[in-house]
């Protein structure tokens, strides 16, 4: 009875600190605002500098999970390559180190409820400061914080002292790491206890909270943080159910990158203790009061962040064979190339609305795309030496048209079910121009349609003189200029309808055919 209550005293101090992180991060979230998203958005091809944004998102959030999320989802939208993906992903692992040293430094020092209490009560009260909506989202970020560090204090009250349980003790002497075996048991008891909680940090606290009571040693506790590093990647990957390939594969490359780094660090694992306490001083051994809570600690964080500062060098390196390595397990698929299947427009598990917008403007790029190489063939087909090239050409142009069709159709289709969410104005505002954009597209492809038809009959009859076909030329050589210069920016609806004064110019008894 007794084993039972001390197991839900620590599920409730668990809980509290789960609470206090979740609440943390969604106010710094909020206050960061979209400069938060910008900072991992704006990673550039450089993965040096995609790396210090993930160390930089993670480091304000304190959550490499909320982190990674963004990062599946930004890959889903086609926002994120894979190699801007995995430089995100390197720099949030060394970011999420800074909860370890935050407890490590605040948490076994000083009181923890002279502080805890009155962030809580502070965070908790600027909620109903109305007037100011960057106050109420700093407050509940305070609201966070204080829970978290009550979650702690919770979680330290649970846990009893070394001396007070010597079953226990002993067995959990029967994990130590002293051979491979267990040192590769205890790696996946860190790995399950992080996958049931959903959050490194929590069983990080425990950890080190375990390893201050001295109820753990130090290499266990090292090889604890091992497992959480695996653990922690199935977040990444549940939120990449449903998502388009691109972020399966982010998602992918984030458990890669930590299995692989465990490996090493198993292999050399007694060597690298070795190199902690040469970089950390203070003896890790004993259950002095001064060693369990300030030594062990100092070493277990350094622990965490050398062990991803290492990783990250190492792959920021090898980061091309990474690539392939990842391609080799998730090869493109065949639908992948289906140009009337949707490739960023695709409901994953945490993909939100504004990231939507950002996969439409991919998708209705394709489509332009699509839209352009009709052009291109229009234009081929009227310069065509011989009946067989221009047959070829003007089937090509069919079969675009035919795809766009479809394309335009789901576009449209996921358009309007997007309309139906929570959106702001400024977002039903933009969803709109993009259906306007799509219809315009789609147009263009089925006047294409209508030229091609209208070609092949001229080219039967000998109806076009010299002077039509370089009208017809001019007019195409436009289109493609407006349809290059609207993939290029945000096309405001109106130049569109410039496409279509084009007709005007053709000649009378081209525009009075059934064609237009």
């Amino acid at each position: 009875m007794k084993g039972l209550i001390l197991a839900l005293d620590l599920l409730g101090g668990l809980g509290v600190f789960l609470l206090g992180i979740k609440m943390m991060s969604d106010g710094l979230q909020k206050a960061a605002g979209d400069r938060l998203r910008r900072i991992i958005s704006r990673a550039t091809t450089n993965r040096f500098t995609a790396t210090l944004s993930g160390i930089l998102a993670t480091s304000i959030i304190q959550s490499s999970s909320a982190t990674t999320v963004m990062v599946v989802g930004f890959a889903s939208a086609g926002l994120l390559n894979l190699s801007q993906s995995l430089g995100v992903i390197f720099g949030a692992n060394i970011g999420t180190t800074t909860t370890a040293w935050l407890i490590s430094i605040l948490g076994f020092k000083v009181d923890i409820s002279l502080f805890a209490m009155p962030m809580i009560g502070v965070g908790f009260f600027s909620q109903f400061i109305k007037k100011w909506p960057l106050v109420r989202r700093i407050g509940e970020a305070m609201l966070g914080f204080g829970l978290l560090f009550l979650g702690l204090s919770l979680i330290q009250g649970s846990i009893p002292d070394l001396q007070n349980s010597p079953a226990v003790v002993e067995w959990v002497v029967k994990f130590r790491p002293d051979t491979l075996l267990s040192l590769l048991a205890v790696i996946g008891v860190g790995s399950v206890l992080t996958v049931i909680f959903q959050s490194s940090s929590a069983v990080m606290a425990v950890t080190l909270t375990c390893a201050a009571k001295g109820l753990i040693d130090y290499p266990t506790a090292c090889a604890l943080v091992l497992g959480e590093n695996i653990g922690t990647t199935i977040t990444a990957n549940i939120a990449a159910i449903g998502a388009p390939l691109a972020a399966k594969r982010a998602a992918l490359g984030h458990m890669l990158f930590n299995v692989l780094g465990v490996i090493w660090a198993v292999i050399l694992f007694h060597p690298f203790l070795e190199l902690i306490a040469w970089i950390v001083p203070g003896s890790t051994q004993g259950n002095d009061p001064q060693v369990l809570l300030t030594s062990i600690p100092y070493h277990l964080a350094a622990f965490h962040t050398t062990f991803n500062i290492i990783n990250t060098a190492v792959m920021l390196i090898f980061i091309k064979p990474f690539e392939r390595l990842i391609l080799f397990f998730l090869p493109m698929k065949r639908n992948e190339q289906n140009q009337t299947e949707l490739r960023y427009l695709k409901v994953g598990v945490t993909t939100t609305p504004e990231l939507f917008i950002s996969a439409a403007h991919k998708e209705i790029d394709l489509m332009a795309g699509m839209t352009s190489t009709i052009v291109s063939k229009l234009l081929h087909a009227m310069k065509a030496d011989s009946s067989e090239l221009f047959e070829h050409m003007v089937q090509d142009v069919y079969a675009q048209e035919k795809a766009s069709d479809t394309l335009e159709y789901k576009i449209t289709e996921f358009l309007k079910n997007l309309t139906h969410e929570q959106l702001s104005r400024d977002m039903v505002s933009e969803v709109m121009k993009l259906l306007d954009q799509t219809n315009y597209l789609e147009k263009i492809a089925d006047h294409g349609e209508r030229i091609a038809k209208l070609l092949t009959k001229a080219h039967e009859q000998k109806l076009f003189s010299e002077p039509d076909y370089e009208r017809l030329d001019t007019i195409g050589k436009q289109v493609k200029l407006i349809i290059k210069h609207m993939r290029s920016t945000i096309l405001p609806t109106q130049k569109m309808d410039k496409i279509f004064l084009k007709i005007k110019f053709l000649p009378s008894h081209l525009r009075s055919t059934r064609i237009f």
